[in-house]
């Protein structure tokens, strides 16, 4: 869209969700009274599901590329602060992502930018002659034309995929991660990095060192799951575990972080990849290319009863996950979830393979890290979302879809990005191209 307005070109943004100040108020109702709006939550609204999450800014497509610069540039327009230039794990925090976007977007305002909240696009119309596509239709039965349509879903955008693919808009599976959130005492990460003469001077954030982070990663060698990967994913130091569920009985989390990271916890996601072949078992019959969807649905329906409902999440600690016994409820350690843990048999959540990638991967972790996997270690249950299941084919050159000429596929639900970061490029890309879509047509 900033590419776009500033190209002088006329742009409508359609956002599900609320804009940031509605959507916080609607999330601050979700952790106080359990109230889950559907349309506007941890996932829909201003931002995406990245606002409400660490707000990282690292990237694997390249620090000093000439987008990934323009991009931190213009998040330090908007109020980031300079250092994110310079630092080498860039992070910004919920608290900051929200001023940023209320000042982006009145940015985008001056230049002409309508945004529509609280709408949800249904479909996206084709020029019956040409089959390009020429607007969307809004879930009110509202009919938008438009030049183009950037198509920048998020990877919860469940109902449109499947809307895409009854319009014969080529769609193919993708693997993604899944698994769960593993959370321990910030205090004992700090001790293990910085050693107990040095931990102290991380004072929850406000020290001289830094929060103490991880990555973790691992390949099986042999066994059941030979060959699966296991990682850490979304680490948040000083964070908390929040809801990401879109409705009630699909229960769904994810981690985040505000800006000091001053939280007593730490979190992060401990996921294996996710194939074809795990996924399309639990394939709808017509809707093949979304088995990844349905494997999500899938996982997160049993969590939700293994939780017993209204969003409670099932727990096990490490080494009860190891040896698949169910944890005792009077001696779980704390937990950051602010609506509920229960124990529950986290070991029967996944297929047998994926489980074992993450119990062998874990005991690993557990002797480079020293209580990684110990009585302080409590997972929860399920992080499914990692990124889309499924995939938009788009031209290489051209950026459109393949099979709907003027649909251009944009980040991380369409299939081409992971993080704040590589979806800003991706969309930076695409504003491109249709820029030079038009040039090209008029001349």
């Amino acid at each position: 869209a900033l590419a776009l307005a500033e190209a002088g070109e006329r742009v409508t943004v359609f956002e599900r969700g609320q804009p940031v100040e509605e959507r916080g108020r609607d999330i601050g109702a979700l952790f106080a009274r359990r109230q889950l709006n559907e349309e506007s939550n941890l996932c829909y609204g201003e931002g995406g599901a990245g606002t409400w999450s660490d707000g990282k800014l690292t990237t694997r497509i390249g620090r000093n590329s000439e987008r990934v610069r323009a991009v931190l540039h213009a998040l330090v327009a908007f109020g980031a602060p300079e250092n994110i230039l310079v630092d080498g794990k860039p992070h910004l925090g919920t608290d900051r992502l929200v001023r940023i976007l209320r000042t982006a977007r009145k940015y985008l305002e001056g230049l002409g930018v309508e945004f529509r909240f609280g709408v949800r696009c249904a479909r996206v119309n084709r020029d019956p002659n040409t089959g390009d596509a020429c607007g969307v239709t809004l879930a009110d039965g509202a009919v938008v034309a438009a030049k183009a349509v950037v198509l920048a879903a998020g990877h919860s955008s469940r109902g449109l995929m499947e809307a895409l693919h009854e319009e014969d808009v080529k769609l193919t599976y993708q693997s993604f991660a899944a698994g769960f959130r593993i959370e321990h005492p910030q205090g004992m990460l700090d001790t293990i990095q910085y050693g107990e003469k040095y931990a102290g001077y991380v004072d929850g954030g406000k020290g001289p060192l830094p929060v103490a982070d991880y990555r973790v990663a691992n390949t099986v060698p042999d066994g059941v799951a030979a060959g699966r990967a296991c990682y850490s994913f979304c680490m948040c130091p000083g964070g908390q575990i929040v809801p990401t569920s879109t409705v009630e009985d699909e229960l769904c989390i994810n981690g985040m972080s505000f800006s000091k990271r001053s939280s007593k916890w730490a979190n992060s996601g401990l996921v294996s990849t996710i194939t074809e072949r795990d996924a399309k078992p639990f394939a709808d019959e017509g809707y093949e290319p979304l088995c990844g969807v349905s494997f999500q649905r899938h996982i997160e329906r049993e969590a939700a009863i293994m939780g017993g409902g209204k969003l409670v999440v099932p727990v096990q600690t490490a080494e009860d996950f190891l040896s698949e016994t169910v944890s005792n409820a009077s001696t779980l350690p704390s937990s950051s979830y602010r609506l509920g843990v229960v124990p529950g048999p986290l070991h029967e959540l996944y297929p047998r393979e994926v489980t074992k990638a993450i119990q062998e991967s874990l005991a690993r972790f557990d002797k480079q890290l020293p209580g990684f996997a110990g009585s302080q270690a409590l997972i929860h249950a399920p992080e499914a979302r990692t990124s889309s299941p499924v995939r938009i084919d788009r031209d290489k050159e051209t950026l459109e879809s393949v099979s709907c000429r003027a649909l251009y596929p944009t980040g991380e639900g369409a299939g081409y990005a992971g993080g704040i970061v590589s979806a800003a490029c991706d969309g930076l890309a695409a504003a491109t191209e249709i820029l030079r879509a038009y040039k090209s047509a008029q001349a």
